[in-house]
């Protein structure tokens, strides 16, 4: 009768770590991919604190700029467009990667897809410009309006405008024809999500490549470093 009793016990004790472990196991999967619904901080592990880290390291009394990009890299992984901007950023200007303007390109592309409307601005500038290889005035012309229309773009959106027009003068009917179908109903018009739930302060003196580009890649003399 005791070993029985036994016997059930152990049982019951099994299933209650085992229930311990799986409950653990689930936590730690929402620390990766929630925020704290108490204090709506980023939680470590998440996009959001990863690029939020990267900010903190490039606005920092001693900014470190190798751990901000390792911390924008992490949060690229996640698909995250405002960390891929800012990993673009520093591709773009070279600090703390190798300056590489091909892959910022890319990276401003990616990101531009996902709705960040600074990334489609600077595509747009760098592509009709050369900026990094050849002009591409269609695909400019493409990410410029998708950059004039974008809900969370400002005051960058009139600077997209007149390069829009630039390109849009040299493009032919039906390059433009085959442009706007392609940007009835397109989502990157609307910024991700991510990009508008925490923002930097945009008061904050940003410093090296996530200073906003109007300022940077809108001046063609500093657009041909």
């Amino acid at each position: 009768m005791f070993k029985k009793y036994r016997y059930i016990a152990a049982l019951l004790i099994a299933s209650v770590c085992c229930f311990s472990v799986v409950q653990a196991e689930s936590n730690q999967v929402s620390i990766k991919t929630a925020d704290c619904a108490a204090c709506d901080e980023p939680l470590p592990g998440t996009a959001l604190w990863h690029y939020m880290k990267g900010i903190e390291e490039l606005l920092g009394v001693r900014t470190n700029p190798y751990l901000a990009n390792e911390h924008f890299s992490r949060a690229a992984e996640m698909h995250y467009a405002p960390a891929i901007k800012a990993l673009a950023d520093s591709y773009y200007s070279g600090d703390g990667v190798a300056q590489d303007k091909q892959k910022a390109l890319e990276l401003y592309i990616k990101a531009a897809n996902l709705g960040d409307g600074a990334a489609q601005f600077n595509a747009g500038v760098i592509l009709l410009k050369g900026y990094a290889g050849e002009p591409n005035t269609s695909l400019a012309y493409y990410y410029l309006c998708l950059a004039t229309m974008n809900e969370g773009l400002d005051e960058m959106a009139q600077d997209a405008a007149i390069y829009r027009d630039e390109a849009g003068n040299v493009l032919k009917p039906d390059q433009l024809r085959d442009i706007y179908r392609k940007l009835v109903n397109n989502p990157a018009t609307k910024p991700n999500k991510g990009s508008l739930k925490r923002a930097p302060n945009p008061d904050l003196k940003l410093k090296g490549p996530l200073q906003e580009k109007p300022s940077t890649l809108s001046s063609e003399n500093q657009g041909q470093r």
